[in-house]
């Protein structure tokens, strides 16, 4: 469990110095580590069922009376979410969403992203767990106020910005009984994350997936 213990620093220090990191909580407690079998092979523990994907979901802690005439005036309203989702499937293939909600004003905005492509699970010259996606194929849907635009993902962003590199771990939490969680680390945007050194690794790079544990 290297991850875990090179994440048991951040933890000390989130409840030290970062106590609004919540998502954090209880970081390095009975974390489990999952390895692959074979290199470059989707490992089965992080294989789910169609429905089921890896997400993380937030809700805009700001909100406004939308003061504009009409049927929704004097309603309120939150100043949107994010949704982020994975899916990795047998025949190492990987599925990622995105969809992002933000209100103001008279204005409502949504946009959603979906890409597809190949993954590999494997080791980096660190020797970390890491899994790579290579996007082959996507779409941008765009929605302002009840009007929507639809557009191929451009070959140079599935290359760039969604053909990613990730430091990860499965791991459960004994204060959260009811979810089973994905630990990742952009390691194409943090690329001095080295769990041999857990001061390399901000622990708001960390990014905490999960799925519920299945009854």
């Amino acid at each position: 469990m290297r991850l875990t213990k090179a994440f048991q620093l951040i933890n000390f220090v989130k409840n030290n110095e970062m106590k609004k990191l919540i998502f954090l909580a209880g970081l390095a407690i009975a974390a489990v580590s999952f390895a692959q079998k074979n290199a470059n092979t989707v490992p089965s523990s992080v294989i789910t069922d169609d429905s089921t994907y890896w997400s993380i979901s937030t809700v805009s802690t700001i909100g406004y009376v939308n003061t504009t005439p009409g049927a929704g005036y004097n309603t309120y309203k939150s100043g949107g979410g994010m949704i982020v989702k994975f899916r990795f499937k047998e025949d190492n293939r990987f599925e990622f969403l995105l969809y992002v909600q933000a209100n103001t004003y008279g204005i409502d905005n949504e946009a959603w992203t979906q890409c597809e492509g190949s993954v590999e699970f494997t080791k980096d010259a660190k020797n970390q767990n890491v899994f790579i996606t290579h996007a082959e194929k996507g779409t941008y849907r765009v929605t302002r106020n009840g009007n929507t635009t639809t557009r191929p993902i451009p070959a140079s962003d599935l290359k760039t910005q969604h053909s990613n590199t990730y430091l990860w771990e499965k791991t459960t939490f004994s204060d959260d009984p009811n979810n089973i969680y994905l630990l990742m680390v952009d390691l194409d945007a943090h690329s001095q994350a080295d769990i041999n050194n857990p001061k390399t690794i901000d622990p708001s790079w960390v990014s905490k997936f999960h799925i519920p544990v299945k009854k």
